[in-house]
């Protein structure tokens, strides 16, 4: 399967990005257990940044836990991984989750927002495009 969620072409880099987050989704929190000092410091400054009760998107979500862990009132994750995106629904029920390639403008177009903050951690290093990316976020701002 070459295309994203939205039909959307992916380049091969992509592709293998994807399929190894795919089969890497299950062992997810236990990669997370063994840097739990990083990932905890990470936490703690997110959470000082942004308020409880935000309306939140989280861009590259995989399992969902860093959007759990900030508490919003409205919680939206997207992964291109539907290996992470199941283990995300999973785990957390109370949140929305779409599988999607988020440098895909018209899927961008279709989240439902506007949102108070959006998250992007751990996931540029997987675009090919990142000012792209960027730029079609405005409208959900």
């Amino acid at each position: 399967m070459n295309s994203s969620a939205c039909g959307r072409e992916l380049s091969a880099r992509k592709q293998a990005i994807r399929r190894l987050a795919d089969a890497s989704a299950p062992e997810r929190r236990t990669w997370l257990a063994r840097g739990a000092f990083f990932h905890d410091e990470d936490l703690l400054y997110l959470k000082f940044l942004i308020p409880e009760g935000a309306r939140v998107l989280e861009l590259g979500c995989g399992t969902g836990d860093l959007l759990a862990a900030l508490k919003p009132s409205f919680g939206v994750g997207v992964d291109f991984s539907a290996g992470m995106i199941a283990q995300a629904r999973q785990a957390h029920p109370g949140l929305t989750f779409f599988v999607g390639d988020i440098e895909d403008p018209a899927f961008i177009r279709s989240l439902p927002g506007p949102f108070d903050v959006i998250v992007v951690v751990d996931t540029l290093g997987a675009l090919d495009d990142c000012q792209a990316m960027l730029e079609n976020l405005h409208d959900l701002c």
